[in-house]
């Protein structure tokens, strides 16, 4: 019997498969790993390697913390700081809400999520729940402060935010909140009564077939031929634009023609000062499990690879290199895709438009919406349906008009 590397065997449809760690679901949490696949031994182990060497930081690290973090209860540093103080209930603690909010995000929530999820946790705390309600006290809290919370943000004068927006401010809050309630300071949860109106239907915006077309020959025609040819495969795959940045070679599979989607580029905040603007950008894997997947390619995505692979000069780690030899800023593509929008004689619209036009035009090819929903990276395909039902409304009137089409036999 042939003895294989370790985390590689050999599968039964005669494939390997090999097992990367990636991480730890939280410090005390299970290992996370990512599965690797190829025809062969050889090219399981490349993909082995790329994937140990582009996490090994992350998780030796997460290791060492392991090794030499003291175990604490889920609740961290906030429970332990109240069980000394041994406070049973909310007479005994008048804190203020920004205190509380500021003690939650910086000792509990900082450990147990992403950083790119902790970034955007803090910008909503700082600056919008601790600037507006952050003077009351936990017990003043109430039903009602935060109900006009919501009434100011819904509607104020100079920038009103959307019901989605108010809807997940509430949410962290209410997660604060709910620690205090287990832990006796306030009794009752205030966020369980608050009522948010339900968000407006947008008529979701994609590019329409002239468009499409206008688009796709700017495009091939443009000489920054690395930009162009990403924005072209974001357009004729779907993916998501911190995973179109975070693209490798090693992800691309021309034997087995597939892509592999593992990992995306998170904008997070750095700045030393609670609320500070300063960002950088990391790896922190797929928006969920499920965003981890295998894109077939067909052959005008192969072959926008391969005829893109062969005039490059060098050839880095990322598919889309920069003129510093590391992966372009998404910032830079949302710049370049305006300008050629612009110069297409298209009007300006945000890069997941991209995403939208591939779910649209491969649902109005009749793809199944199992197999969409996999290869956009959704849960599920409630999700997809939820999020594409609208514009085929087009398409279901092309298959009614289509019964008018067949003639009905009349009795004789």
């Amino acid at each position: 019997m042939k003895n294989y590397r370790k985390n590689v065997r050999k599968r039964a449809d005669g494939r390997y498969e090999a097992r990367c760690i990636v991480g730890y679901n939280n410090i005390y949490g299970k290992a996370v790993y990512r599965y690797l696949y190829a025809k062969t031994y050889q090219k399981v182990v490349e993909k082995l390697e790329c994937c140990e060497k582009e996490n090994f930081e992350e998780v030796e690290l997460q290791r060492v913390l392991r090794k030499n973090r003291k175990r604490k209860n889920s609740s961290g540093v906030i429970t332990e700081k109240f069980q000394e103080k041994k406070i049973i209930n909310s007479e005994e603690y008048s804190a203020f809400l920004r205190e509380w909010l500021t003690d939650w995000l910086e000792n509990s929530k900082k450990t147990e999520i992403k950083k790119s999820s902790y970034t955007q946790y803090s910008s909503v705390v700082y600056n919008h729940l601790i600037p507006t309600i952050g003077d009351y006290r936990l017990q003043e809290v109430t039903s009602d402060v935060i109900q006009n919370y919501v009434k100011a943000k819904l509607s104020h004068h100079q920038k009103a935010l959307s019901s989605t927006t108010v809807r997940r401010h509430i949410s962290i809050l209410s997660s604060a909140l709910k620690q205090a309630v287990k832990l006796g300071i306030i009794t009752v949860n205030p966020c369980i009564d608050v009522c948010i109106p339900a968000a407006k239907k947008r008529k979701m915006d994609v590019f329409s077939k002239e468009e499409y077309q206008k688009l796709e020959k700017t495009l091939y025609c443009d000489q920054d031929k690395v930009k162009a040819t990403a924005v072209l495969l974001a357009l004729k795959t779907g993916v998501r634009l911190g995973e179109l940045a975070a693209l490798r070679w090693c992800d691309i599979d021309f034997e087995e023609k597939t892509m592999m989607v593992r990992d995306a580029v998170h904008r997070v905040n750095t700045s030393e000062e609670a609320g500070g603007k300063k960002t950088t950008m990391i790896f922190e894997g797929t928006k969920s499990y499920y965003s981890e997947r295998n894109i077939p390619m067909n052959h005008e995505i192969y072959t926008l690879l391969k005829g893109y692979e062969a005039i490059l000069s060098v050839k880095g780690e990322f598919v889309f290199l920069s003129k510093k030899g590391s992966f372009i800023d998404p910032r830079v593509y949302q710049t370049y895709f305006a300008d050629v929008l612009k110069n297409a004689g298209i009007k300006k619209r945000n890069f997941h438009i991209l995403r939208h036009t591939f779910a649209t035009r491969a649902a109005s090819k009749n793809m199944q919406l199992a197999v969409l929903s996999r290869l956009l990276g959704h849960s599920n395909i409630t999700v997809t349906l939820k999020s594409y039902i609208h514009p085929l409304t087009e398409q279901d009137r092309i298959e009614m008009n289509k019964l008018s089409e067949i003639p009905i036999d009349k009795e004789k």
